[in-house]
C-alpha cells in the first residue's frame, strides 16, 4: 500500500498539534527519529509545522471537525470490510466538502477550492 498520494493541488505547507501520529519530536527516546508521516512531507518538498503544545486554539477548527465527523459519520458508520470503510468514507468525504463552514465565511470547501484554483495551479 503506497502511504504518499499525490494532493489534487499544490501544497507549500502542512500544520499539525504534537500528536505521536504526526511527529516523534516530543518523545524522549525516538526524537531524532522522523516518522512516517515526517519523511513522506520532506519527501515531497512539503514543509511542516508544529502548533505550540498546550495552547488548543491553535487546534480548534481541527478538533471542531473532529466533533462534527463524529456525529454526522463515525457514529452511525457500520463496516463490513476495510474496503467497505473506506467507500463509506469516500462518499462521507464527497458530502462533506459540500457543507457551508462559518470558518469558510460560509462558503464550502469545493466553494473555496474552485475560487482560488486559478491562482493555486
Amino acid at each position: 500500500m503506497n502511504l504518499v498520494r499525490k494532493a489534487p493541488f499544490p501544497i507549500r505547507m502542512i500544520q499539525t498539534d504534537n500528536g505521536t501520529e504526526f511527529t516523534n519530536a516530543l518523545l524522549v527516546t525516538k526524537s531524532k527519529h522522523k516518522t512516517l508521516f515526517e519523511s513522506a512531507l520532506l519527501e515531497m518538498g512539503i514543509a511542516y509545522h508544529r502548533i505550540q503544545i498546550a495552547t488548543p486554539r491553535h487546534n480548534g477548527k481541527a478538533e471542531r471537525q473532529h466533533r462534527t465527523d463524529e456525529l454526522r459519520f463515525y457514529r452511525h458508520m457500520r463496516m463490513y470490510s476495510l474496503e467497505d470503510g473506506r467507500r463509506q468514507l469516500a462518499v462521507y468525504q464527497r458530502q462533506s466538502n459540500d457543507h457551508i463552514m462559518t470558518c469558510l465565511g460560509m462558503q464550502s470547501p469545493n466553494q473555496v477550492l474552485a475560487k482560488y484554483a486559478g491562482v493555486m495551479w
